[in-house]
């Protein structure tokens, strides 16, 4: 019987401790992306404080939630050949860091080094490990372990947005990353309560494997010899083949640890594409929206408010799943997800014309409840794709093509700003593009259904 640190055999939803890892996910999204939307409400002081333009300073915020998840690939594979709980701590150092020398930031380009090279590198190490972990410890309950360990992201943008206003009003914004420095330092706590591993250590087996072979070989023979060949006697031409070989177990090791096959998954493929769409839109909604609330006509404290409407939709999306399975209704993954794209592209039409505090609250907190429901509905599709020792695999390269997606549609809004002075047609694109995703999941289900025949 393995470990808990190596893994043990999985007893899914009876396990109490996957209730702590879901914890351990609230926390670590609720930081994260509070950070975010913090650097959203700080962007016009830090544009004027470091003399830059508006959208070059959101572009690096939208770096910074790039690189959490381009690194996806890589988190993988280092999860895989050193361990969980190791990447996670660093991370948290990592991000803990990045926040804090930020706050010292004499330029633009020594930000970007530590939002993006040092917080948004911490990020990702992070989230993908915490979050496959989680998803090892359930199935029947997946749908509310994911609803609950998600709901971070919508409670840290409420709680970080209004905050971060009065932080910045009373300390300025270096003052207020300092103080976000010393909330991020949290999440080192959180990462040493980690105590599975999400997949085995590739290497480790491979090592393991080469180390029986060479024990066989040169295990005495019963009349006493040793078996194998001596190593005294070997030639240069043997010594070259034996060299090699170590060459190859290594490539072996690593491409196992990539597991680059997951790219050749035609289910795979579907689902990212089909994720790739919302996350186009979802980064410039959550850098830009205060920013877009003021070129509306709202006051800086009023707009500070429509991330609190933006968290409380989402968290609403994210019950309505799990309630409606307790009450007995079930209800397929992909009805919601298509449902909750039109919801997103309606929101995202009338943002763009709605100018009233009431109504850009509603119309927020509309566009949070489909986006709540539509990234549960895709991370349980995605769940049950692959097993579990692949999952956080499955996780990065997901995260390496959604970030590209987000990182673009961030860049697209700046610019858009740059040239109109505002984002209304920035979300009229966002609200197209999202549309894209509901014949991209209905053929995903398509090919499912036949594939299972």
């Amino acid at each position: 019987m393995s470990s808990p640190e190596n893994g043990p055999v999985n007893n899914y939803d009876h396990d109490k401790y996957g209730w702590v890892m879901v914890a351990v996910t609230f926390l670590n999204w609720a930081v994260i992306m509070g950070n975010t939307k913090a650097l959203g409400v700080l962007l016009i002081p830090i544009t004027h404080d470091l003399d830059s333009e508006l959208w070059l300073i959101g572009w690096l915020v939208v770096l910074y939630g790039l690189m959490l998840n381009c690194l996806g690939p890589i988190v993988g594979a280092l999860c895989r050949l050193l361990g969980v709980r190791p990447m996670m701590v660093f991370g948290a150092v990592l991000l803990t860091l990045g926040i804090i020398l930020t706050a010292i930031s004499p330029n633009v380009f020594a930000m970007a080094i530590f939002i993006v090279g040092l917080a948004g590198v911490g990020s990702a190490l992070i989230l993908f490990v915490s979050f496959a972990v989680m998803a090892s410890y359930f199935k029947k309950k997946y749908a509310l372990a994911v609803g609950l360990s998600t709901m971070g992201i919508p409670v840290g943008v409420m709680a970080y947005g209004p905050v971060t206003q009065m932080l910045l009003d009373t300390y300025g914004w270096r003052g207020t990353m300092l103080l976000l420095g010393g909330f991020s330092f949290h999440l080192v706590a959180c990462s040493m309560l980690v105590r599975r591993n999400a997949s085995s250590s590739a290497a480790t087996e491979q090592y393991q494997e080469v180390t029986q072979s060479d024990e066989e070989e040169n295990s005495p023979s019963e009349d006493g010899r040793v078996r194998g060949t001596n190593r005294t006697n070997i030639s240069s031409e043997t010594r070259q083949t034996v060299s090699g070989g170590w060459a190859r177990v290594c490539c072996q090791s690593i491409h196992k640890a990539f597991d680059f096959a997951v790219l050749t998954d035609m289910q795979f493929i579907l689902v990212v594409s089909s994720r790739c769409a919302p996350a186009f839109a979802y980064s410039g909604v959550v850098v830009y929206m205060v920013s877009h609330g003021q070129l509306q006509g709202l006051s800086e404290m009023q707009a500070s408010f429509l991330p609190t409407s933006f968290g409380s939709g989402n968290i609403i999306g994210k019950l309505v799943m799990p309630l409606l399975q307790q009450m007995g209704i079930k209800v397929s993954m992909t009805f919601w997800a298509c449902f909750a794209s039109c919801v997103v592209c309606v929101s995202l039409l009338l943002d763009a014309f709605v100018t009233p505090f009431m109504g850009q609250m509603v119309v927020t907190g509309l566009l949070g409840v489909g986006y709540g429901i539509s990234i549960q509905a895709m991370d349980v599709i995605v769940r049950f794709i692959f097993t579990d020792d692949r999952l956080v695999n499955v996780l990065g390269w997901q995260g390496l093509c959604t970030g590209i997606a987000a990182g673009l549609g961030g860049l697209v809004a700046g610019w858009i700003n740059e040239w109109t002075g505002s984002f209304n047609i920035a979300f009229y694109l966002y609200g197209g593009v999202t549309l894209l995703s509901i014949p991209l999941v209905l053929f995903q289900d398509l090919y499912a259904k036949r594939r299972s025949l």
